[in-house]
């Protein structure tokens, strides 16, 4: 587990939510759209885009401060350790057998 994979994919949400509920809301400027954007479209995009990007440093910053790039090296580091046969044994088969496409 990745901290930018973590802050891309909440990122990702947040703004499809965001544009969800803000597409309801600005449903009345319809006919005015083009005048906005041409008179405010630039400096609107770019406000735009720096929100996401705050948005996207701030989870990134939170789950490295919560050490899930730490999490996700032990889990990889224990997974590998069981793969290589050291552990639980019955766990090493069943992973070698799921790795070979064995399912009962």
């Amino acid at each position: 587990m990745q901290p930018w994979r973590i802050s891309v994919g909440l990122t990702a949400a947040l703004t499809g939510a965001g544009m969800i509920i803000a597409g309801g809301r600005l449903e009345h400027l319809a006919p005015y759209w083009p005048v906005i954007i041409a008179n405010h479209g630039v400096i609107s995009a770019a406000n735009i885009a720096l929100a996401v990007a705050t948005v996207a440093a701030a989870i990134y910053a939170i789950a490295r401060a919560a050490g899930l790039s730490d999490l996700g090296r032990r889990v990889d580091l224990a997974e590998r350790s069981v793969q290589r046969g050291a552990g639980d044994p019955d766990l090493a088969e069943e992973l070698r057998r799921d790795v070979e496409g064995e399912w009962e």
